[in-house]
């Protein structure tokens, strides 16, 4: 590739939504970002309004392109990436017909035990590569027959949410492989819709999008909207998918014996595997990877990144309205303050089930908690137990995942938290392996970037894309230390002991009783 082109990335996130400008060799040209809300009708009830994703994406676009310091006829491509198992029913012409339910929402908990008893946990698990658990679509889709059944009974398609951004930028009605596979509606050993689960279930496979591999170019962008983001009219929109397994390219797990780990909301850590790969326990998941053909391992976290945030939001007030007059993220005051804190948090233990567990547990019962605390304890130890806590439920993963795929001996790790090396140093010390940090914390954006390179014929294949801009901070290489992993070896089986001790006595279940109580007062 001689000639540099720009594509512009959409990343259409849990708490906000991101366009980036690269250019095909990966440098970051321009970016806007803006943050949105989702609605929470109870603790474990999560609404999301999907104007927000259309409007986010073409208030971001707009400024991204305006922010883009070469001529806007170079952009090559538009291509998009979204939070995944979220949907929503739309109309013909794309409209919205009601709230979209959250991924970590947990109201459905009833129907993934109705598609338990009907089908059972095995079967479910080796044809769709899922665990049944109602973070994926079908259970939350049965729900809202059950209960609204007016969105569903009007609908035209069911879409995710990068289905919905696809479809308002080109008109077309697609999905891809990645987001697809998250359903618990699609055959992961096949690829396809599995129409024997469709019709058990009632979902009619008309409502669905038609799925399509990844990397797919979906159409070009509506004349109607080329004026308003001064493009061209003519630019191909490609159908990337699921934001995780486009973070997978990005750092550059394309081959076996490779592992990441990113940390946004949740972590996500995945592996890849040149065919469906199934764990006898069924604690983690099997999902189709961004580059079409090939498969991922996967253990998702749904709240790790997203509990340091409520962290600030609710116990960092003065801190945020400090960083706003030095005109820097709260986040940098906080990580300074336990710059020069011990390993091991002064014995707290943070359990970060503030959503419910998905891997290793799934339980969708279970609540965070931070165990320990004392009347000497400081807030510099909170807030280190928040992020070893994370780091502790992110190992129970990282061991199964090792378990069922070759040896790994370097974790690459992007997303928000890695700006601090307080928690890269963390991370080495909890796995117990090398960590390194990717150049670019946006990884999904690069990944998807770098697969909208490929469809559009500006490399090869994938593999010589991500050779070609995927690059590692050597300066940012940590290695752990001896003796506080030795140390997180303890805690870390303490925290395990914790988890089960709650619930095997059925403390999560008996305390959701209460919050449900409290809520359903609320209402």
């Amino acid at each position: 590739m001689s000639e540099t082109k720009y594509i512009a990335c959409i990343d259409v996130g849990t708490t906000g939504c991101r366009t980036i400008i690269f250019s095909s060799y990966g440098k970051l040209m321009s970016q806007a970002y803006e943050e949105y809300s989702s609605i929470f009708l109870s603790p474990t009830w999560i609404d999301h309004d999907p104007s927000t994703w259309i409007n986010a994406t073409g208030n971001t676009l707009k400024q991204a392109v305006k922010q883009f310091p070469g001529d806007p006829n170079n952009i090559a491509a538009i291509c998009v990436i979204s939070q995944r198992s979220t949907f929503i029913p739309v109309d013909s012409d794309g409209i919205p017909l009601d709230n979209a339910i959250l991924w970590q929402d947990k109201r459905a908990t009833a129907q993934a035990d109705f598609v338990r008893k009907e089908l059972g946990a095995e079967y479910v698990y080796k044809k769709t590569g899922l665990r049944i658990d109602p973070y994926f679509s079908l259970p939350k889709l049965l729900w809202l027959k059950e209960n609204k059944p007016e969105p569903i009974r009007k609908a035209f398609r069911i879409l995710t949410v990068h289905d919905l951004i696809v479809n308002y930028l080109t008109g077309a009605f697609i999905t891809d492989w990645t987001q697809a596979s998250r359903t618990m509606l699609f055959n992961i050993n096949t690829l396809e819709w599995d129409a024997e689960m469709c019709e058990h279930f009632g979902i009619s496979m008309d409502m669905l999008a038609t799925a399509v591999p990844p990397g797919t170019i979906a159409g070009s962008l509506k004349k109607s909207l080329q004026t308003e983001f001064n493009l061209r009219s003519d630019l191909p929109v490609v159908s990337v998918g699921g934001d995780q397994q486009a973070a997978a390219v990005g750092l550059g797990v394309v081959v076996p014996g490779l592992m990441c780990v990113n940390t946004g909301t949740g972590s996500f850590i995945l592996a890849h595997s040149d065919r469906p790969a199934f764990d006898s326990e069924q604690r983690v998941v099997c999902t189709a990877s961004a580059v079409a053909g090939k498969w991922l391992l996967e253990a998702g976290i749904y709240t790790s990144g997203s509990v340091y945030r409520w962290y600030r939001d609710n116990f960092a007030l003065l801190e945020s309205n400090a960083a706003k007059d030095l005109q820097i993220d709260t986040y940098e005051i906080l990580n300074c303050e336990i710059k020069n804190t011990a390993p091991g948090a002064e014995g707290i233990l943070l359990i970060p089930h503030f959503a419910g567990s998905a891997a290793p547990y799934w339980d969708p019962k279970a609540a965070g908690l931070i165990f320990g605390l004392g009347l000497g304890h400081k807030r510099s130890d909170v807030i280190r137990a928040v992020l070893e806590g994370i780091c502790f439920e992110i190992n129970k993963n990282i061991r199964i995942i090792e378990s069922l795929t070759r040896g790994i001996t370097e974790i690459r790790v992007s997303g928000g938290a890695t700006r601090s090396t307080t928690f890269n140093q963390i991370q080495a010390d909890v796995y117990g392996k090398t960590v390194l940090r990717s150049f670019s914390e946006q990884s999904s954006a690069l990944g998807a970037m770098l697969l909208a390179a490929t469809s559009i014929g500006l490399y090869p294949d994938v593999a010589t894309a991500v050779n070609a801009a995927v690059a590692f901070d050597a300066h940012n290489r940590r290695t752990p230390n001896v003796e506080a992993h030795q140390l997180y070896e303890k805690m870390s089986a303490l925290h395990d002991e914790l988890y089960k001790a709650l619930a095997s006595r059925n403390i999560y279940e008996k305390a959701l009783e209460v919050r449900e109580m409290l809520a359903s007062s609320r209402r």
